[in-house]
């Protein structure tokens, strides 16, 4: 039995974003939330709504705190090289998923699965957030591009391909692969968008 606890919400939500986050959205009951924020079913319920409520707000604040640089360095992009501004958003990405003091992997990619939005209430939360994620990197190659640096390929391919290296080197920080070799991987994949360095 879960023994009463009051704890700051924002405690609260990052205890369950770690939950989330090591065992995914569809293994984590509402009773396993209770027992690590230590609250019963009712009080999640009445704090958060919902098991998916809870799920949205340690998510918005897995991206506020813990990939809060991605946002910083989408403001500080426009005097940026292409291969800079990829090399810098990627190597940090490979530094926050393989530290030690998180779950591996990236929470967004990781937490809700894959599939389309229909799929699951999970898949549609991460789906918004991958797909803004996408549109911004789109932006970002095409706003190079007119500004006339040669890229290797269109800016929406581009986009796709930095998504899938994102989603690719998660997998891989979760696999056991090691930082050294992750950065090496993202080192190449920002080597491999613009013929600008």
């Amino acid at each position: 039995m879960s023994r009463p606890r009051s704890i700051p919400e924002n405690e609260a939500v990052e205890l369950a974003l770690r939950l989330f986050w090591e065992k995914g959205y569809n293994r984590t009951s509402i009773a396993d939330l209770g027992e690590a924020i230590g609250v019963g079913p009712s009080s999640i319920y009445n704090a958060f709504g919902s098991k998916n409520g809870l799920f949205e707000k340690a998510l918005a604040q897995y991206m506020e705190t813990h990939a809060g640089f991605v946002d910083q360095l989408f403001a500080n992009s426009e005097s940026a090289s292409t291969t800079k501004f990829i090399g810098e958003l990627l190597l940090s990405l490979v530094m926050l998923y393989t530290d030690k003091s998180t779950p591996p992997g990236c929470a967004m990619m990781q937490a809700g699965g894959s599939g389309a939005a229909s799929d699951s209430k999970a898949c549609a939360v991460t789906l918004t957030m991958k797909t803004g994620l996408e549109s911004a990197l789109h932006e970002f190659f095409n706003n190079k591009q007119s500004k006339g640096e040669r890229l290797n390929a269109p800016p929406k391919i581009l986009a796709k391909f930095i998504i899938g290296t994102i989603r690719g080197l998660s997998q891989q920080a979760c696999d056991g692969s090691s930082r050294k070799d992750l950065l090496a991987v993202a080192n190449h994949a920002a080597m491999s968008c613009s013929e600008t360095t």
